[in-house]
């Protein structure tokens, strides 16, 4: 029964593989790359982004995170991520990133804090996790001040597609609410590699459905 068992807590407490309160082991990493296309009242728009992740110490991760929408937005990021709370039943983890944001080309300084909680659950035929991170971030050199609230559950099926739902919101100070929807699935490829597609619905002033194509590679 205890390697059972031991098997069983394994799966449970195993990271999902976008990190959050899950640190990386030290000399392992992981990275993912995501397109995505979407129709707006103003036309079609694409975005691209790159995550990558690799574990220094037991606590400590240190990574980059970069964006591009259109060539309206984006940001250029490197982040420390350090454990709070590493339990058998949740985690938490503190993250800070620096780097720099543009809007239409014109770059300026962006710090962004953020706080991520993360469990594993299992049932009697299937395990998977929850993922919540708050952010908050500072834009255009200190102008802009951005809150997000972001959560993840996914399942977790050895060797088939599994579904997974992301929820992103965010809120600027001043501004008006938006968020994300995106329903997928995790097609497992060779060599620990992902491929994830799903449908994601955006409002953000105006409503746009669009595709959304990403890898996930753990290293």
């Amino acid at each position: 029964m205890r390697p059972a068992f031991a098997a069983c807590l394994a799966v449970l407490l195993a990271p999902p593989a976008d990190g959050g309160a899950w640190l990386e082991t030290p000399g392992r990493g992981f990275a993912t790359a995501s397109a995505s296309y979407r129709r707006t009242a103003s036309g079609a728009q694409h975005e691209l982004s790159y995550y990558g992740a690799y574990g220094i110490t037991p606590k400590l991760t240190l990574g980059v995170d970069l964006n591009q929408t259109g060539d309206l937005s984006g940001h250029a990021l490197v982040f420390a991520r350090m454990p709070l709370h590493q339990g058998a039943r949740y985690r938490l983890a503190a993250e800070a990133a620096f780097g720099g944001n543009h809007d239409r080309g014109v770059w300026m300084m962006m710090q962004r804090t953020t706080l991520s909680y993360g469990r594993g659950f299992g049932t009697g035929t299937a395990s998977g996790w929850l993922a919540i991170d708050a952010a908050y971030e500072l834009r255009n050199s200190g102008l802009a001040a951005v809150w997000k609230l972001d959560a993840t559950i996914g399942l977790n099926r050895p060797g088939k597609p599994a579904p997974m739902l992301q929820i992103e919101t965010s809120k600027l100070d001043g501004g008006t609410f938006s968020y994300t929807l995106t329903p997928s699935l995790r097609y497992p490829l060779r060599s620990g590699r992902e491929l994830i597609l799903g449908l994601e619905h955006r409002s953000a002033g105006e409503g746009s459905l669009g595709l959304k194509l990403g890898l996930w590679q753990k290293f």
